[in-house]
């Protein structure tokens, strides 16, 4: 049966449904029968309730079902090649919380992707902020696939005592870190999110084929990488692609700027084929 047509019969369907739910409530509702009910009514069940209950039982199986069939349809990932996919996480830290930054870098290690290369970059190379290196090397660091790079200064503005010669040796060798480790961070001038996010994309070009992007106080999913990467590749219209970014402690109260926040991060492209460094200003 062409999809557009069971698309179709589902939309009429789930419309007829709604509409007959909606018709039996009113009714319900304006007659006002009762099943059973206490001798002064301080306990009572209806057709009202039973037909709401019903709507409930009818609602969850639904939904139950469409999960089903989803979680089916996930397995296996279906990729035309996975082996040729590269993919970069790259995190932008900026005097972030210490334990948090352990929980993201900790979140990154256990990510389930085959050769998952990770990129931090670091908003600021002075002596407090040198903490952040020293947990990179604590959680990522001690292997050879780990290396960093401590920079006076950015892609756009040259740190004090730079020549051009030393600039342009430390953009290759920001370069040549991010593109030979499989873990690295890089610390440079500050110049605020954006600059970070440069950094990381310049250093990569073109040597993977999808980019990650994620704040130093994420807690990442050990499916998140593979299971986004399925939505990229299963459509091609599809050019990005943004997670479930939900606050930490669920029940715990939630201000309206943390909120604001978890929708802006949830809201940022995570990846681009064939990545594009951002243009100059």
């Amino acid at each position: 049966m062409p999809v557009q047509l069971t698309t179709a019969l589902r939309v009429v369907g789930t419309s007829l449904f709604a509409l007959a739910v909606l018709g039996g409530i009113l009714a319900a509702y304006v007659t006002g029968y009762q099943f059973i009910h206490t001798e002064k009514h301080y306990l009572s069940f209806g057709l009202y309730g039973a037909i709401l209950g019903l709507h409930l039982l009818i609602q969850s199986l639904f939904a139950f079902l469409e999960h089903r069939r989803m979680r089916r349809a996930g397995r296996p990932l279906k990729l035309a090649s996975p082996s040729r996919r590269s993919v970069a996480l790259c995190i932008a830290a900026y005097q972030e919380d210490p334990d948090y930054l352990r929980k993201c870098l900790r979140s990154a290690q256990r990510i389930a992707f085959p050769d998952l290369k990770v990129v931090m970059v670091v908003d600021g190379n002075r002596q407090e902020d040198t903490y952040m290196l020293d947990i990179f090397h604590e959680v990522l660091g001690g292997t050879e696939q780990a290396g960093f790079f401590v920079w006076r200064s950015n892609f756009h503005e040259a740190g004090e005592g730079e020549t051009e010669a030393s600039l342009q040796e430390g953009m290759d060798r920001v370069r040549d870190v991010v593109r030979t480790s499989t873990f690295s961070c890089i610390m440079q001038k500050w110049g605020g999110k954006r600059e970070v996010m440069y950094t990381a994309f310049k250093a990569l070009g073109d040597s993977v084929d999808y980019i990650q992007v994620c704040d130093s106080d994420t807690v990442l999913d050990p499916a998140c990488t593979i299971e986004m990467l399925r939505v990229l590749e299963e459509d091609p219209q599809v050019g990005g692609v943004g997670g479930d970014v939900q606050p930490s402690g669920k029940g715990m109260a939630v201000k309206d700027d943390q909120v604001q926040a978890a929708q802006g991060r949830a809201a940022e492209a995570w990846s681009v084929h064939q990545c594009n460094s951002p243009r100059e200003q």
